[in-house]
C-alpha cells in the first residue's frame, strides 16, 4: 500500500513538472496581465513597427542604409532601445484594454468596420510577410484595437463632454502662451562643389561665394522694401519674391536651352563639347518657391494646413503665406535645429517689423505676427490636434500609473525568443527571397 502511494505520488510530480516546463517554454505569450494573455505577435508587431519607422528616420536624417545595428536611439544601442520600446507599448496596450473595459467603453460599430477593412488591405498586400515574422492576422487586429481603444480613452478625459474636458479658454491660452506666428522669405545659399577627394576647388569656391553675395544682396533688396511693412501686408513682398522667382525660372531655362542649342551648333573637329559653360541656376535666390510657406515647426503636432478654408471655396486663404509654430513645446535638442534656430529668432522679435536673419542654409526675410489676432479661430480649427498636444504627456501619466497597478508578469522566453535582430533577419531574409523569386 506504502509503495503504490509512492509511486502515484512520484508520477503526480513528474507530471506537475512536466506541466510546468511546458508553461515556462512557451512562447505564444509574451506577458500576462491578470488572468489574460498578451499574444507574442503584438510584441513583435509593436517591435517591428518602430523598427520601421527607426530605420527610415536614419535614412532621411543621416543618409543610414545598413548597419542599422550599429547606430543609437536616445541614447541606447538600436537593439536595446527596440526591446525597451516594445516591452513598454505591450504593456500599455495590456494598460488600455483593462482600462477601456472598467470603464465600460466600447467601439462604434464604424471603428471595428474600419478596423477590419484595415486588416483585410494590410492582409492581401503583407499577410504573408507578418506569418513569416509570427505574427497573425488576430494580433495585429488586436493591436489596432488597442491604439482605437487608446485614442477612445484619451477623449474619454479631455474631449468636449470628457472628465477633465479642456475648455475653449484653456486653449486659446494655450495658444497665446506656446505658439509664434509668422512669416517668411528665404534665399538659398550655394555650397561649393566638391573634387573627387572632396575637397572644394579654389574656383568652386569662388564661384559659390559670388552667387552668395548675388543671394544676399536680393534678400537685402527685398527687406529694403519690407521696411514699414505689416505683418499682413507682407504678402505683397511675398508676392513680389513669388513673381522673382518666377522670371528666374524662366530666365534660367531659357538661358539653358540657349546654351544647350550653341552647344549643338558647335560642329568642330573635336566632339568634346564640355567646354561649353553650363548655366548656373543656383547663383541667386532659391529656385524653391516652397520656401516662402515652409514649416519650421517641428514640435508643432497641429497640421498648419489652416482648416478654417475650404479647399473647394473660391475664396482665398488669408493664412496661406504664414505658420503658426508651437514653440513653447520645443525641448533643446528640437531648438538646437535649423527650424528651431528660427524660431528661436522670430521669438524675440518684434511684431510686424520685418528682420534679416542668417544659418548655413540660406538667407532670410523673417516677420512676426500676433497670435491673439488669430487664437481663437485657430483653437476652432485645429482643436483636436492642439488637444493632443496640450494633454498627451498628462494622458501618458494616466497610461503609466494604470500600467504599474495592473499585474503583469513577463515571459522573459519570448523576450529573448523574439529579439529585434531575429526580426529584423526574418524581414530581411523574407524580402530578399520575394525579390529574387
Amino acid at each position: 500500500m506504502a509503495k503504490a502511494k509512492k509511486i502515484t505520488a512520484a508520477l503526480t510530480a513528474a507530471l506537475l513538472c512536466t506541466a510546468s516546463l511546458t508553461s515556462c517554454s512557451d512562447t505564444s505569450y509574451v506577458m500576462t496581465a491578470g488572468d489574460s494573455k498578451i499574444n507574442a505577435g503584438i510584441y513583435i508587431y509593436n517591435e517591428l513597427t518602430e523598427m520601421s519607422y527607426q530605420m527610415t528616420m536614419m535614412y532621411y536624417q543621416k543618409g543610414i542604409k545598413k548597419d542599422y545595428f550599429d547606430q543609437k536611439v536616445d541614447g541606447k544601442a538600436f537593439d536595446e532601445y527596440l526591446s525597451d520600446y516594445a516591452l513598454t507599448a505591450t504593456k500599455e496596450y495590456a494598460a488600455v484594454v483593462d482600462k477601456f473595459n472598467e470603464l465600460g467603453l466600447t467601439l462604434s460599430d464604424e471603428d471595428i468596420k474600419s478596423i477590419n477593412d484595415s486588416i483585410s488591405s494590410t492582409w492581401d498586400s503583407q499577410g504573408e510577410f507578418y506569418e513569416s515574422e509570427g505574427i497573425s492576422k488576430e494580433s495585429v487586429k488586436l493591436a489596432l484595437k488597442g491604439s482605437k481603444m487608446r485614442e477612445e480613452l484619451f477623449d474619454h478625459y479631455y474631449a468636449e463632454g470628457g472628465e477633465e474636458a479642456v475648455s475653449d479658454d484653456e486653449m486659446v491660452k494655450y495658444l497665446d502662451d506656446n505658439y509664434l506666428r509668422y512669416k517668411s522669405i528665404s534665399f538659398a545659399k550655394t555650397k561649393a562643389s566638391t573634387d573627387s577627394s572632396s575637397s572644394a576647388t579654389d574656383s568652386s569656391t569662388d564661384s559659390a561665394d559670388a552667387a552668395n553675395e548675388e543671394a544676399k544682396a536680393k534678400r537685402d533688396e527685398f527687406l529694403e522694401k519690407a521696411q514699414g511693412v505689416s505683418f499682413d501686408d507682407f504678402d505683397c513682398i511675398i508676392d513680389e519674391y513669388n513673381d522673382y522667382v518666377a522670371s528666374k525660372k524662366a530666365a534660367d531655362s531659357s538661358s539653358a536651352t540657349d546654351s544647350d542649342s550653341s552647344a549643338s551648333d558647335s560642329s568642330t573637329t573635336s566632339d568634346d563639347t564640355s567646354s561649353v559653360a553650363e548655366s548656373d541656376t543656383s547663383s541667386t535666390a532659391s529656385d524653391d518657391t516652397s520656401s516662402v510657406s515652409d514649416s519650421t515647426a517641428e514640435s508643432s503636432s497641429a497640421a498648419d494646413s489652416d482648416s478654417s478654408t475650404d479647399s473647394s471655396s473660391s475664396e482665398p486663404d488669408p493664412y496661406a503665406n504664414e505658420k503658426m509654430a508651437n514653440y513653447g513645446a520645443m525641448d533643446d535638442s528640437q531648438k538646437d535645429t535649423t527650424n528651431g534656430k528660427i524660431l528661436k529668432e522670430v521669438s524675440g522679435m518684434s511684431t510686424d517689423v520685418a528682420t534679416a536673419y542668417e544659418d548655413d542654409n540660406a538667407y532670410y526675410i523673417l516677420i512676426k505676427g500676433d497670435v491673439k489676432d488669430r487664437d481663437t479661430e485657430y483653437a476652432k480649427d485645429n482643436h483636436e490636434d492642439l488637444l493632443k498636444e496640450m494633454k498627451s504627456d498628462e494622458f501618458q501619466k494616466k497610461l503609466t500609473s494604470w500600467v504599474e497597478k495592473l499585474d503583469i508578469k513577463v515571459n522573459n522566453k519570448a523576450i529573448k525568443r523574439y529579439t529585434p535582430k531575429v526580426v529584423y533577419d526574418k524581414q530581411t531574409e523574407y524580402y530578399s527571397k520575394n525579390n529574387n523569386s
